[in-house]
C-alpha cells in the first residue's frame, strides 16, 4: 500500500496508544496529513477489553478522571465513559486488607508504642544512611526507614512490580513512580488523615461495552480531521530516504515526510537497523480472567499484593462497577511475568490458594480465559535508564522521533501525563503549539 499522494508526504505516526493519539490530534488540527499504524487489530495499545461470554474484562487501568487533558482533547471518549466510586485496597505482608498504598493507622499506630519507637529509630538511621539516595530502596528508607519499607509491603511490591530488588532499581525511577511517599508522610497528608475533608469527585470508567467503545470515539474524532488509522500493521523496517523515509509494515509501504514512533522503543530500534544493546527490558503481563460464586471477602474494587507472598500484582473486580453477569463476580488479575513464561492454569492456582489462605474468595472460582502482554512493565535496572537515552539519541539522529511511555522507556503513570509530554515534545520540538494542555488527574495507562 502506498500513502504517497498529491502535495508534501504524510507525517506517519506509529502506534495508536494514547501517545499515538494525541500527537494525530495535535498534528491534524495544525494542518498536517497525518497516518497512524497499529500493530493491533484495535485503538488503544496496551489498554484494551476482552468478551469471553457475558463478561467483559480489562488490561490496563480502566479508571479516569473528568476533565483530564486527553478528555479534553477527545470529549467524545469522555461522553462515553460512565462515574463511578472506586475503592482502593492492598494485601498487606500481615495477611491483613488495609488502605492502598499507605495506612498510618495499620503500618505505624495500631502496632503500638513500642514498634512506633522502633520505627521512627529505623527512619533515623535511614534519613543518615540514605541521605544521597541511590535507588529506589534507598529512596524509600530515606522516607520510611527499613523497618516500615518492609512491614508495609512496599518493598515485596516494588520487586514484584519491577522484577528486580528495589535496591536494584534505578533512583530515577524512584523519584517517578515513588514520589507519593514523600508526599503521604508530609505534614499535609498527615493531616488529611486525621481530619479527613469531604471526598472529592467521582472517577470516571471506561463503557460497559469495553475499551472499544470509548476508542471508537477518538477514533471518529481524528477521522473527521482526515487522520488515516491502518490496524494490523505490525512494523517490519523503517528507512532513510533523501527526502523523508519510507515505513515498511505487514500491510504493505508507506512514505512519510516524517516518522513518530510510541511503539516500544527495542522494537523502534530493530525496525531503524539499530542494535538495542544491554539492559533495555520490559516485563511481559499475564492477565488472568476470572469468575467467583460467593462473597470475595474484601470491599474494593481495586486490590494490590503487597504481601511477600504470590505472583499477582493487581486485581480488578468488574462485577462491583458494572453488574454481576449470570449470578458471577468477574475480575481481572495481573501477575508480571518476572520469571519468564508461566502455565496460566498454574498462575490461576496459585492465586486461588493464596486468596482462600488470607481468607478471601471462599467459593466457586474459576479461570475462563488469560492474556499476555508484551512490553508491560518497563524495567529500570541500573543502567537502563542511560542505555534507553543513549539509544533514543542513537534513533532520532537518523530523523525518528520518540514518544510516550514505551517508545521512550519512561514511567509515565497516566494517560494525562502521558498527552501533556507529547504536546510539550511535539511543541518544543518542531514548533507545534499544545493543544489544550489543562492539568487534572488521570489514572488511565499511558
Amino acid at each position: 500500500m502506498d500513502s504517497q499522494g498529491s502535495g508534501s508526504e504524510p507525517i506517519v505516526i506509529l502506534g495508536g496508544g494514547v501517545s499515538g493519539l494525541s500527537a494525530a490530534d495535535i498534528l491534524a488540527s495544525a494542518g498536517q496529513r497525518v497516518i497512524v499504524l497499529e500493530p493491533y487489530d484495535r485503538l488503544g495499545g496496551n489498554q484494551h477489553s476482552r468478551n469471553i461470554g457475558p463478561y467483559t474484562f480489562d488490561i490496563g487501568s480502566f479508571i479516569f478522571f473528568a476533565g483530564s487533558p486527553f478528555f479534553k482533547r477527545f470529549p467524545g471518549a469522555e461522553a462515553a465513559c460512565a462515574p463511578a466510586n472506586i475503592r482502593v485496597e492492598r494485601v498487606t505482608p500481615q495477611g491483613r486488607i488495609s488502605a492502598y498504598p499507605f495506612s498510618l493507622a495499620d503500618d505505624l499506630f495500631r502496632r503500638g508504642p513500642v514498634e512506633v519507637a522502633r520505627t521512627l529509630l529505623s527512619l533515623l538511621r535511614g534519613r543518615i544512611a540514605d541521605r544521597k539516595p541511590k535507588s529506589a530502596g534507598s529512596f524509600a528508607r530515606y522516607y520510611l526507614g527499613d523497618r516500615l519499607f518492609t512491614q508495609s509491603g512496599l518493598r515485596a511490591y516494588i520487586q514484584r512490580l519491577c522484577g528486580i530488588p528495589a535496591d536494584d532499581v534505578e533512583y530515577r525511577f524512584a523519584e517517578k513512580r515513588m514520589g507519593w511517599i514523600a508526599r503521604a508522610v508530609g505534614p499535609e497528608a498527615i493531616a488529611s488523615r486525621l481530619w479527613p475533608q469531604a471526598a472529592g469527585p467521582s472517577s470516571l470508567v471506561r463503557p460497559r461495552e469495553g475499551f472499544e467503545a470509548l476508542y471508537d470515539q477518538v477514533a471518529a474524532q481524528l477521522a473527521g480531521r482526515g487522520v488515516e488509522i491502518h490496524l494490523n500493521s505490525q512494523l517490519e523496517k523503517i528507512e532513510v530516504l533523501d527526502e523523508g523515509f519510507q515505513v515498511r509494515t505487514q500491510r504493505g509501504l508507506f512514505t512519510a515526510s516524517r516518522v513518530i514512533s510510541s511503539l516500544p522503543l527495542t522494537v523502534t530500534a530493530k525496525a531503524c537497523g539499530i542494535a538495542a544493546g544491554k539492559g533495555i527490558e520490559s516485563l511481559p503481563l499475564l492477565s488472568l480472567y476470572v469468575t467467583h460464586v460467593g462473597d470475595l471477602g474484601f470491599r474494593s474494587e481495586v486490590l494490590y499484593n503487597f504481601s511477600d507472598a504470590g505472583s499477582w500484582k493487581r486485581l480488578t473486580v468488574h462485577s462491583r462497577i458494572y453488574g454481576q453477569a449470570d449470578g458471577k463476580h468477574y475480575l481481572c488479575v495481573e501477575a508480571p511475568l518476572a520469571l519468564g513464561p508461566s502455565d496460566p492454569e498454574t498462575e490461576f492456582n496459585a492465586f486461588r490458594d493464596f486468596m482462600r489462605s488470607h481468607g478471601l474468595m471462599q467459593g466457586d472460582t474459576e479461570l475462563v480465559g488469560h492474556d499476555v502482554t508484551a512490553f508491560a512493565y518497563p524495567t529500570y535496572a541500573h543502567g537502563s535508564i542511560d542505555a534507553s537515552e543513549a539509544l533514543i539519541e542513537r534513533i532520532e539522529k537518523i530523523g525518528v522521533e520518540m514518544l510516550g511511555r514505551q517508545g521512550r522507556f519512561d514511567y509515565i503513570p497516566t494517560a494525562s501525563r502521558a498527552t501533556q509530554l507529547v504536546a510539550e515534545r511535539l511543541s518544543s520540538g518542531r514548533g507545534w503549539a499544545p493543544i489544550g494542555a489543562a492539568t487534572g488527574a488521570h489514572m488511565g495507562g499511558g
